[in-house]
């Protein structure tokens, strides 16, 4: 009778000690955006490729704005970065302008982000980018090289496999893009322009609303 006893006592015991600890609770997976970059083409016919956590390679999105009273309308300029801080070379292109009512709204809305860049697939080349398309390129040295708007010499761009995603980070514009351009240095000295070319080129990454 008492190991009967003491056996139902030690089972409502361990039951009561059971139930006294707190199960770990595991949260649902958070959907990420795959944010995949790479670059590659022909600087001065010389091969030049940038790959994605290669040398401490990665690419990073900005963007500008210009807030502007009513009625004006307010204007923002997308870039997408590939860079090091291992060495100073990097390529950087633009893309602009979106246009709202910058009293109603902080920034456009994803609708509008989304069909600019979903609409705009062959862009003029514009000055920083203002109202198109622009490559930056810096060079080994840390000289930049940029494109011009006025440019005579043979200049184009398209962007293609549109995605748009988000995810708890923000708005995203995937983009395979395409380009083939001169990009211009001024001396600050003789005041005289050099000029590379940029061809062969294809460049994967993401605008960021």
């Amino acid at each position: 009778m008492k190991n009967i006893k003491f056996g139902l006592a030690a089972l409502l015991f361990s039951g009561f000690f059971t139930s006294c600890i707190e199960h770990e609770v595991i949260p649902p997976p958070v959907d990420e955006v795959d944010l995949e970059c790479y670059f590659e083409g022909f600087i001065s016919g010389i091969p030049f490729k940038l790959t994605q956590n290669v040398d401490g390679i990665f690419g990073i999105a900005n963007k500008a704005q210009n807030i502007l009273p009513p009625p004006d309308f307010s204007s923002e300029r997308y870039f997408f970065k590939m860079m090091t801080y291992q060495n100073s070379r990097a390529v950087q292109i633009g893309h602009g302008s979106v246009f709202w009512d910058g009293v109603v709204d902080s920034s456009p809305s994803v609708t509008q982000f989304n069909n600019f860049h979903m609409n705009t697939l062959t862009p003029n080349f514009s000055d920083n980018a203002l109202a198109g398309f622009e490559v930056r390129y810096t060079d080994a040295n840390g000289t930049e090289w940029y494109t011009r708007e006025a440019s005579t010499n043979f200049q184009e761009v398209e962007f293609s496999e549109i995605k748009q995603e988000s995810d708890v980070t923000g708005n995203y514009s995937m983009f395979n893009a395409v380009f083939d351009c001169y990009v211009y240095h001024q001396d600050p000295v003789t005041l005289s322009w050099d000029s590379l070319r940029i061809q062969s080129t294809e460049m994967r990454g993401w605008f960021k609303r």
